[in-house]
């Protein structure tokens, strides 16, 4: 399985870093682990100095804004980066939400590392992965939407052979090839522009997902240097 990023977007974004992770789940209505990694993201926020106060100026959320604005020229207040719904529910004081234990838990990694995450069930998807720019009129199914959302060529997105997957780079995944009760191998990609902090990040939510008892498989970072891999997905699927 081959997943990459265009060369284009490269080009846009030279510093760009990717983590990828690749891990066979077991998908549960909630876990104590990831309960009680919820309890704490508060307080961990609060440790890091980041409050209701001041976490849009943090430059975990002020670059995605600036990338929405002035690149993908939506409005930011309106379409959030992933990590920035998430920071805004738990400093207002509100939980996460509650989907399933996997989607939980990259959530809190993604909290606790200040990183976007997603993932996505590889029985789901067609071909290969690609970090893209979006075609003029592309349309997919959001998840939650009650009707399509159609994306402009500005707009970056990871996409499959046949749809795209995951709109605005983080802000919405398709409801396609979301992580259900059913799914079993999952693909999680985390985006950054920071090589360090995605390695960290890869490592913590590898050795989380093992207290959950999945079993992550290969892992690793797109970038410049490395903008593509190809997955040995049997490695996980077998």
């Amino acid at each position: 399985m081959l997943i990459r990023i265009e060369n284009e977007v490269l080009e846009k974004y030279p510093d760009m870093q990717i983590g990828y992770l690749l891990a066979r789940v077991s998908v549960r209505k909630n876990d104590l682990f990831v309960e009680n990694l919820k309890e704490g993201l508060e307080k961990h926020l609060q440790k890091q100095g980041v409050n209701a106060t001041n976490f849009v100026t943090h430059p975990s959320i002020s670059q995605w804004r600036k990338i929405y604005e002035e690149d993908f020229q939506v409005k930011a207040k309106t379409y959030r980066s992933s990590i920035e719904a998430l920071l805004r529910r738990v400093v207002t004081g509100k939980k996460i939400w509650n989907i399933c234990n996997v989607v939980d838990l990259y959530n809190c990694c993604s909290i606790l590392s200040l990183l976007p995450m997603g993932g996505y069930d590889l029985n789901k998807i067609s071909g290969g992965i690609t970090i893209r720019y979006a075609k003029e009129g592309e349309s997919f199914w959001g998840l939650g939407e009650g009707k399509k959302i159609t994306a402009q060529s500005t707009h970056v997105v990871y996409a499959d052979d046949e749809q795209i997957i995951c709109w605005l780079w983080n802000h919405k995944d398709s409801a396609k090839t979301c992580i259900d009760e059913n799914s079993i191998y999952v693909l999680f990609f985390i985006d950054s522009f920071d090589y360090e902090s995605v390695r960290i990040a890869l490592t913590q939510l590898a050795e989380n997902l093992t207290k959950i008892q999945c079993l992550p498989s290969e892992s690793g970072i797109l970038n410049q240097s490395s903008p593509q891999a190809n997955l040995n997905a049997y490695s996980v699927c077998s």
